[in-house]
Formats: C-alpha cells, sequence, structure tokens
C-alpha cells in the first residue's frame, strides 16, 4: 500500500509539471505593432532566435534577452543584427526566463547614420529643437533628452551656445528605425564616380559647399570601393518617421537623407527627380543617410 501512494504521489507530481508545461507562458496581443532590435547570439531551434537586445528602451520593456519566434530563423545567423516587427509575445510566468516574441517580420537592423542639424538665424535667436522618431534615439551629441535640444543660441554664423555655456557647430543624431524607405527610383553609380556624383546631387538639393563637404567625407569611405552604389534620397519616407519641432519655426527648412545599397553589378532604376532649395530667413538643414538592403 505504502508503494501504491508513493507511486500515485510520483504521478500526481508528473502531471502538475505537464500541465505548468503546458501553461509556462501568457499570451499578450499588443495594441499597436511594435519592435526590437539587437544581435542574434544563438539559434535554439529552426524557429527560434535567441536576441541579445541593443537598445536601452528596449531593454527596459522587453529585457536583455529575448526569444524570437520566427518561420525566418533559417535566414539568419548568429551575429547578425536584426529589427523585430511583432504584435504578439508571450510573458513567461517564470521571471527568470526571456519573453519570446512571436515575430510578425525580422528585418536587417537599419540605421540613421550621423544625421545633422544646423541652424542659421538672420540674428542671434534662442531656440529648441526636437526630434520624434519612428524608432530610438542611439546617440545625441549635444545630449536630446526626453525633452529634445532646449534654449541654446543659435547664431547668425551657425554656432550654437548652450545654456551651460558650451559651443557647438551642429546637432547630431543617431537611431535606430522601423521604416519601409522607397527605393522605386534613383541612381546606379559606380564606386569610383561616387564623389563626382555626391557632388552634383547634394549641390543640386541646396546643400552648401561646407556642408556637402561634411557629408561627402562621412560617406565617401563607405562607398568608394564598392563596385556601384544604389542611391536614393529619402522625402516623405524620412520626414514622416523622424519628424523635426524648431521653436522657433524656421523659414526654410532642408532635410537631406540618402538611403543606399552597393552592388556587384549595375542596376537599372528610374532616376530620381531632385528638389531645389531656396534660403530665406532663418534656415534649417539636415543631412543624414543609412546603408539599406538590397530589396
Amino acid at each position: 500500500m505504502k508503494k501504491f501512494f508513493c507511486f500515485l504521489i510520483v504521478l500526481l507530481i508528473c502531471f502538475g509539471s505537464f500541465g505548468r508545461g503546458q501553461n509556462e507562458f501568457e499570451t499578450i496581443q499588443l495594441d499597436e505593432e511594435d519592435y526590437v532590435y539587437g544581435k542574434i547570439t544563438e539559434k535554439i531551434s529552426t524557429d527560434v532566435l535567441v536576441l541579445k537586445v541593443s537598445s536601452p528602451a528596449s531593454v527596459k520593456k522587453w529585457g536583455e534577452t529575448v526569444h524570437i519566434v520566427t518561420d525566418q530563423a533559417d535566414e539568419w545567423c548568429v551575429g547578425d543584427e536584426i529589427s523585430v516587427r511583432f504584435s504578439t509575445y508571450e510573458q513567461p510566468h517564470d521571471s527568470a526566463r526571456p519573453i519570446r516574441i512571436i515575430a510578425d517580420k525580422v528585418e536587417p537592423l537599419l540605421l540613421y547614420y550621423k544625421p545633422i542639424i544646423y541652424l542659421y538665424p538672420e540674428v542671434s535667436t534662442v531656440c529648441s529643437v526636437k526630434l520624434t522618431l519612428k524608432g530610438e534615439l542611439t546617440c545625441t551629441y549635444p545630449d536630446h533628452g526626453t525633452d529634445g535640444w532646449q534654449g541654446f543660441t543659435a547664431n547668425p554664423d551657425g554656432t550654437l551656445i548652450f545654456p551651460d555655456g558650451r559651443e557647438y557647430y551642429a546637432l547630431y543624431w543617431e537611431g535606430v528605425q522601423n521604416t519601409e524607405w522607397d527605393l522605386s527610383r534613383g541612381w546606379c553609380v559606380r564606386g569610383e564616380d561616387t564623389a563626382e556624383f555626391l557632388e552634383w546631387a547634394l549641390e543640386a538639393q541646396g546643400l552648401n559647399r561646407r556642408e556637402a563637404n561634411e557629408f561627402i567625407i562621412y560617406w565617401l569611405p563607405l562607398m568608394q570601393d564598392n563596385p556601384y552604389n544604389v542611391i536614393s534620397f529619402q522625402t516623405e519616407a524620412y520626414t514622416d518617421s523622424a519628424i523635426l519641432d524648431v521653436e522657433p519655426a524656421p523659414d526654410s527648412l532642408l532635410r537631406v537623407f540618402m538611403t543606399y545599397y552597393s552592388s556587384e553589378t549595375e542596376v537599372d532604376i528610374e532616376p530620381q527627380t531632385l528638389r531645389g532649395f531656396a534660403r530665406r530667413g532663418f534656415t534649417v538643414v539636415e543631412w543624414g543617410g543609412s546603408q539599406v538592403s538590397k530589396p
């Protein structure tokens, strides 16, 4: 009889463990799609990736490590940096276990590289600038903070004096994003011809010599050795995903954002029409870019 009771207890324990195993997670549906970014550190199975979360805001929401459930797992390797869109996740009952994110889409991690903002008022003016990003800011200088760059003095020569007395020549930011770029039109340019092309394209859009020079100095080393660069300058796809609020409102605002991908062969693409720009009154100029995946 004693053996029977011991056997029964073991069965109950096993049954309880099995029952808990079937309900280890609570499935949560989000009101709107969210995203998480990071680097793949492990492939647990054919449909589960381990992601080391890279951005502080995402770590705060989802934890330092999450499991990504996706039928695209075989398309990715350990070390790849990815962006994951999702609207459903599974919260483990055991707080020591990572969240399981049910991916709607897994994409390469896309970055806004080195956007720089210049301000040129007609007279010295106290200004504030705030950036609202469809994504997350990863680096700003000076510090953007939660309310943006507040209460600094912009001078006609472009120098910016912040309340702490420090002087800057521009505002700088970088970020990660969840934007779908428009790559339907642009140019396919030989790597060796990139400098000449950028000289033309940036002048056509209204950058002055100093601004264009700084743009080319940053991007040329990344592009000149590629066989070809397929280049497209973004308009609404960029401005709608990175909203810039400037106080007082500028009289003229120019935002130049380049996307490109490298190609081993020449790509046939419909040429893009570039918009000119006239500087009038208080002028604000921004440039930046992103290397993207081939569509």
